[in-house]
């Protein structure tokens, strides 16, 4: 063999690692993406399977709370402990006396806002 065909069998033999090591490390790295967006959708998965728990669960809740907050259901709550006040105890103000007792325009204490009872 002459030098110049050694030099070239040289070359061949660098370019053929050269190239199997440039797609031996890209099918590796290829190989190695596909793990990872494996492991990352297993994960995601996983969390929308606990999204899927918690959503119903607030569902649940949400029906739980409006079930409670129905009238007769908060009158089944306070039974035997609300009443409606007696007569006696119920007092009626006119807007006169309250301008009396408070001051014109609530220059007193008091502030006069122009609301009564009544007159919503």
């Amino acid at each position: 063999m002459s030098r110049q065909q050694k030099s070239y069998n040289k070359y061949l033999v660098a370019l053929g690692l050269g190239l199997l090591f440039l797609f031996g490390g890209g099918a590796l790295s290829i190989v190695w993406l596909r793990m990872e967006i494996s492991s990352v959708a297993k994960n995601c998965g996983q969390l929308e399977g606990k999204m899927e728990i918690v959503g119903r669960e607030v569902y649940e809740l949400r029906g739980q709370r409006s079930k409670s907050l129905r009238p007769s259901s908060l009158a089944v709550m306070v039974a035997g402990r609300l009443f409606m006040p007696l007569g006696k105890n119920t007092y009626h103000v006119s807007s006169s006396d309250m301008s009396s007792r408070v001051g014109v325009r609530g220059a007193g204490i008091y502030k006069l806002q122009g609301e009564f009872a009544g007159t919503r």
